[in-house]
C-alpha cells in the first residue's frame, strides 16, 4: 500500500469525483481510477458507492478514511522531523498537558532549551484525565498527566510537583515556609473544582487526617484562584508558580509529608522520533527536579 495511493484515495473522498480529484493531485483520470481499483483489490473491499458523475464513501470507505489520514499524517511528520534534524534544527514535538503543567513546566523548559537542539513545537492544554484520549485524536507526540499512560502507550514517571498554599506577603503566614494541614484548614481556602487533580489531592489528605474545612471558595482557573488570594479572600491551593506577589507555603500532612501531585509522560511506543522523545522526557525530568529544589523539604 503506497502513500501516494492513500493520498489519491483521500482526494477522491474529499472531492467525491475522480475528475476533480485527478486535477487536484495532477494525475490523469484513467490512471487515478486504476489506482483506486487496485487499492480496493488490495484491501478486499469496495470503498465507494459509484453513481453517475460522483463517488461517495460507503461504510468501509468511511471506516478506512481516518486510517488513511493517520498514515499520511505520520509519514508527513516523519519527513518534517528528518528534514529538520538534517538541517540541525532538532525534533519539533507537540505536547498535551494541563494548563498548569504547560505554565510551570513546559513553557520554562522550552524557554531554557538549547535552540539548536530539541524543541517543543506546541503545547495543547487539556484536563489531566483527558490527556491521552486527546493524543489519540490528534497528531500530538507526547502527553503529560497525573496518572501513568494506559496501553498501548509507553509511560515514564517524571517526578512530583507540590500543591502550594499561597497567601499575600502581609498575611500572618506570609513569612513562613511551611504550614501544617491541620492549621491550614482553619482559614478560608480557595480550591480548584473537583475535576482538578490538585483539588482531589487536597480533599483526600483532609479526609485521611479527619479534618474539617472552615470554608471553601471554588475556582475553575488557577490564575483566578491566585487573584482571589491576592485580594485577601482566602488561601489558594494550586500547583502553579505564585503570581501577584503571593508567598508560597509547603503544606505538610500528618503522615504523608508535603502535598504533591505525581507527573507521568506517555508516548506511542512506535513513534518515529522515539529517541528524541526520550531526550525530551529526560530534559523535563531534570527541569522538574530543579524546580522542586527551590522548595525546602521537598
Amino acid at each position: 500500500m503506497e502513500l501516494r495511493v492513500l493520498r489519491y484515495f483521500l482526494a477522491v473522498a474529499e472531492a467525491e469525483s475522480v475528475t476533480a480529484a485527478a486535477r487536484q493531485v495532477h494525475i490523469a483520470q484513467p490512471s487515478l481510477s486504476r489506482q483506486l481499483s487496485a487499492l480496493e483489490k488490495d484491501l478486499g473491499v469496495s470503498l465507494f458507492t459509484r453513481r453517475p458523475g460522483s463517488l461517495n464513501l460507503n461504510a468501509a470507505g468511511r471506516r478506512f478514511r481516518p486510517i488513511a489520514q493517520d498514515l499520511v499524517r505520520r509519514a508527513e511528520q516523519a519527513a518534517e522531523t528528518m528534514s529538520a534534524m538534517a538541517q540541525g534544527e532538532g525534533a519539533a514535538l507537540t505536547v498535551v498537558a494541563s494548563p498548569s503543567t504547560v505554565a510551570y513546566l513546559l513553557a520554562p523548559f522550552m524557554a531554557g532549551s538549547d535552540p539548536a537542539g530539541l524543541v517543543l513545537r506546541d503545547a495543547i492544554s487539556e484536563e489531566p484525565s483527558k490527556v491521552f484520549d486527546t493524543m489519540l485524536g490528534s497528531d500530538a507526540d507526547l502527553g503529560i498527566s497525573t496518572t501513568p499512560a494506559p496501553a498501548p502507550f509507553e509511560s515514564a514517571f517524571l517526578g512530583r510537583t507540590p500543591v502550594m498554599g499561597q497567601v499575600p506577603t502581609d498575611h500572618p503566614w506570609g513569612g513562613r515556609a511551611t504550614i501544617p494541614l491541620a492549621e491550614l484548614v482553619t482559614e478560608p481556602l480557595i480550591l480548584m473544582t473537583r475535576s482538578n487533580v490538585a483539588r482531589l489531592v487536597v480533599d483526600e489528605a483532609i479526609s485521611r487526617a479527619g479534618l474539617a474545612l472552615a470554608g471553601v471558595t471554588e475556582s475553575g482557573s488557577s490564575a483566578f484562584a491566585q487573584a482571589l488570594a491576592a485580594r485577601g479572600r482566602g488561601v489558594c491551593l494550586v500547583t502553579d508558580d505564585s503570581r501577584f506577589g503571593l508567598a508560597e507555603l509547603i503544606v505538610q500532612t500528618p503522615d504523608d509529608g508535603p502535598l504533591t501531585v505525581p507527573l507521568y509522560a506517555g508516548w506511542d511506543a512506535s513513534h518515529y522520533a522515539r529517541s528524541a522523545l526520550h531526550d525530551v522526557i529526560d530534559g523535563l525530568r531534570t527541569h522538574l527536579a530543579q524546580r522542586i529544589r527551590r522548595f525546602p523539604g521537598l
